[in-house]
């Protein structure tokens, strides 16, 4: 996308003043995802690099950008010069470029979304544009002509209004298009005028107070003539090297701050304020880990992976091991060669496995050296160890997706654990997948990937075939411990006649026996809540969303009905809203019922449940986790996030209450994602030196997926594979899911129709299989109707540019229509979920 004369410096290549720049315009707007030309003022010269975040004048308005290149020459006659460049280093540098580049071109998403990765956190700013009259209602009135009604309407807004008006507010009024259009003839006429701000970033750098003696004090200083107060100021900054923050060091000695002004205005002590860094926490402070000696698999796997280190040669590694099996202890043995190296790393773990247990791993291997980066860090926590990791003071980088695009300097190793999960795909634009773009950037950098996973994707499984991975296995857990004993409770049969119980006579009596054993259990269900929905017996109306096509879930906490998918709540009703009659009763369960049914079972046994509503606060993992940890409970309920992560010694029981919960989802995956759900909760058990039990409860006991837990695998991963291969799906081919969406269920119909017409003549000889449009299986979400077409494609390199250019003819032919200019189109390329 540079210009013949752009000029893209490699690292290492020192700059000279350029007098022009090339930037990309930091908007979604397909049309302008392409470089624009701008001169630089002589006073900003020496401040403009490649990866700089600017001010522009574009149009009639200021936008930000970033600058990609430098120019011998621009490409038209009148150039517009950067008003500002904001204060900050440049966010990206070459190799970063490049791979946002590689992001956007194989993900058919702007260059803009893909900058927006490499983005410190909270650090993204905006242009708000405020608009205000310049003239009363009556004389601007009187200058427009009756038939101009947009503009007298947005007039009629301005008035009502007794400050200026943010243009997003005046959209919201008017109407998106109408009010730009109207803002700028009023303009024009000399009716209104236009303010631009620029947002201040969410986070930025820290400081407190800090105390320190003064240099020449205490060759000087009398200390037992100082008042006692002033005393104990003394001596606490005595035991710390003689500097202290200002609020700790009041705190621990009691002492007033008037004291402590008195010591300054003596010249003992110098106050000043100074940068804090905001530090997470990296596991329970538990100290120095005991080092494991590596087994005979582990070491083999270790010494082909250090191998291609010192080589300096990239390669990818499958490293496929049973729950239980050490993984970890290979990615920290790689990382000990990459630091030897000089190097660095990355190791990006699911958000639901960033456990105290994986951080203090780490940061004890390595102390002092690790930072972290997920969301549950607070905003100025991401940014500081955002900024440590670009000063150079982490070496190894452990967190989720993000983490993948933190500025470490001279990587050596991305290690994926957990390879196979779909959190790894983005669910925004650029829709990337981390495992594919660690693969990219690995190899810009001449690095290493680890791909470790209990359950590989079937993608991996299929490259580890044809040798495009290095395949390394792991078949045993450590110390040669059983995998768990793995039985299936088949709910049709159990019960007898009446209603079919929550937890097995099985599953129940195993409970007993492990809580009288001393030993702990894990119960899960991949739902939260009370019950699954509420349904009239009257007339059988279910109660659903009215923003999404799904029924509501009910929280007996709070007595209330809540959307999963839009977080909308509702009073449950007295009577159905459908015929007025009743009564509304409870069917299916969540984590809150299965609770319930325990305790009744088990009244004197303590139970930690953890799902969404009991993780809301900033801690809550730790808290949780850390009490089951240390045995302050005997059994822990949850729904996903427990299922990963936990290495608990003492849990030799696991229970699965329903495994069928995401078989039915139409979807090519479901029976794929049911297996790796299944054995990875599966092996939380048994990881201590007590011989573990998974009890799976399920009506469908013969499905593959449930099979494959008692030792069918490799004919489950066979049946996967040829299923995929006659119906043409991943790993054999590439998938596109083209979203079609609109408030108006008959504009986002008609669209998709539309959208299809155009991607059958742009991709015509390409090769290309398409399917649809039809509903998508949640066809209503958010208030918008939801439409998708699917795109089969031998390789989607060869159609990326094409699918874009496709999506903006649609929206040509969109803006002819008033119900199209709402419509949305989104691609979603190599898709973990069609739903």
């Amino acid at each position: 996308m540079c210009a013949p004369d752009c000029i893209i410096r490699p690292e290492g290549v020192k700059r000279t003043p350029n007098q022009y720049v090339e930037v990309i315009i930091d908007t979604p707007v397909q049309e302008l995802d392409r470089p624009f030309h701008y001169s630089v003022p002589e006073e900003l010269r020496e401040k403009v690099d490649i990866g700089s975040l600017v001010l522009v004048p574009f149009t009639n308005r200021m936008m930000l950008a970033y600058v990609v290149g430098f120019l011998s020459r621009p490409d038209v006659s009148r150039v517009k010069g950067i008003s500002r460049v904001l204060d900050e280093p440049p966010l990206f540098d070459f190799d970063a470029q490049r791979l946002c580049h590689s992001i956007a071109a194989r993900y058919a998403s702007s260059l803009s979304s893909a900058f927006r990765l490499v983005m410190p956190p909270g650090r993204s700013r905006k242009v708000k544009q405020y608009v205000s009259m310049t003239v009363d209602r009556e004389e601007a009135l009187g200058i427009l002509g009756e038939r101009q009604t947009a503009l007298r309407e947005t007039v009629e807004v301005l008035s009502a209004s007794e400050r200026e008006v943010e243009i997003g507010t005046l959209k919201s009024h008017v109407g998106s298009r109408s009010a730009s259009s109207a803002v700028a003839s009023l303009e024009e006429k000399g009716i209104v005028k236009r303010r631009f701000v620029l947002t201040e970033p969410a986070a930025s750098p820290a400081a407190r107070l800090a105390v320190r003696i003064s240099p020449d004090a205490l060759d000087t200083l009398e200390q037992d003539k100082l008042p006692p107060r002033q005393r104990d100021i003394m001596g606490h900054l005595l035991a710390h090297d003689g500097v202290e923050f200002q609020s700790d060091l009041l705190r621990v000695s009691g002492a007033s701050a008037s004291s402590l002004k008195s010591l300054a205005r003596k010249g003992v002590v110098e106050i000043a304020s100074e940068e804090l860094l905001r530090q997470p926490r990296l596991g329970y402070g538990r100290g120095t880990l005991e080092i494991p000696t590596p087994n005979e698999h582990q070491r083999a796997a270790i010494d082909r992976i250090t191998r291609a280190l010192d080589e300096k040669r990239h390669g990818v590694f499958l490293l496929e091991g049973v729950t239980g099996s050490g993984k970890t202890e290979v990615y920290l043995r790689a990382i000990e060669r990459v630091l030897a190296l000089g190097r660095s790393a990355i190791v990006l773990v699911p958000e639901i496995s960033l456990t105290p247990q994986t951080l203090e791993r780490f940061s004890s291997r390595f102390p002092g050296k690790v930072a972290v980066l997920h969301s549950r860090l607070s905003t100025g926590e991401r940014f500081d160890q955002w900024r440590g990791i670009r000063e150079g003071r982490y070496s190894v980088v452990v967190g989720a997706r993000s983490a993948l695009f933190a500025p470490l300097a001279n990587l050596g190793l991305i290690a994926i654990d957990e390879e196979h999960e779909p959190s790894y795909k983005s669910d925004t634009a650029p829709r990337y997948h981390a495992r594919e773009v660690a693969e990219s950037k690995a190899r810009m950098a001449g690095a290493v990937v680890i791909l470790g996973s209990a359950t590989p994707a079937l993608e991996s499984v299929e490259k580890a075939r044809a040798g495009t991975y290095e395949h390394l296995v792991l078949p045993n857990r450590i110390d040669n411990r059983p995998l768990p004993a793995v039985e299936v409770v088949d709910m049709k049969s159990v019960g007898g006649a009446g209603e079919v119980p929550l937890v097995s006579p099985l599953l129940l009596d195993a409970l007993v026996r492990t809580v009288a054993a001393g030993e702990q259990a894990i119960l899960f269900l991949n739902r939260r809540g009370f019950a699954n929905y509420l349904q009239c017996r009257s007339c059988g109306h279910i109660m659903g969303c009215d923003e999404c096509e799904v029924s509501l879930s009910y929280h007996r906490k709070g007595d209330m009905l809540m959307c999963h998918h839009c977080g909308k709540t509702w009073n449950v009703p007295k009577e159905c809203p459908n015929c007025g009659r009743g009564p509304l009763r409870q069917f299916g369960a969540g984590t809150q019922r299965v609770e319930d049914e325990v305790r009744k079972n088990l009244p004197d046994v303590s139970i930690i449940r953890m799902d969404t509503d009991t993780t809301t606060t900033k801690d809550a993992h730790w808290i949780l986790l850390g009490a089951f940890s240390a045995g302050e409970a005997q059994i822990l309920i949850g729904t996903q996030m427990i299922a990963k992560g936990l290495d608990i010694p003492g849990v030799t029981l696991v229970g699965v209450i329903n495994a069928d919960t995401a078989l039915a989802l139409p979807d090519f995956r479901a029976s794929e994602r049911t297996y790796q759900l299944l054995t990875q909760v599966s092996g939380r058990a048994g990881r201590g030196l007590r011989p573990g039990r998974v009890i799976v409860q399920t009506f469908n006991p013969e499905h593959p997926a449930v099979r494959a837990l008692t030792g069918n695998t490799e004919d489950f991963i066979e049946a996967e594979l040829e299923m995929r291969r006659s119906a043409l799906y991943p790993p054999f081919v590439d998938l596109v899911n083209v979203h079609v969406t609109s408030a108006n269920l008959t504009a986002a119909a008609r669209s998709a129709e539309r959208m299809r017409k155009i991607l059958e003549g742009d991709l015509a000889g390409c090769g290309v299989t398409i399917l649809g449009p039809a509903p998508s299986p949640l066809s209503r979400l958010r208030g918008q109707y939801r439409w998708h077409i699917l795109l089969k494609s031998g390789d989607i390199n060869a159609i990326s540019e094409k699918l874009k250019a496709s999506v903006g003819r649609f929206y040509e032919y969109a803006k002819k229509f008033p119900a199209g200019k709402d419509v949305k189109v989104s691609l979603d390329v190599d898709p973990v979920s069609l739903l």
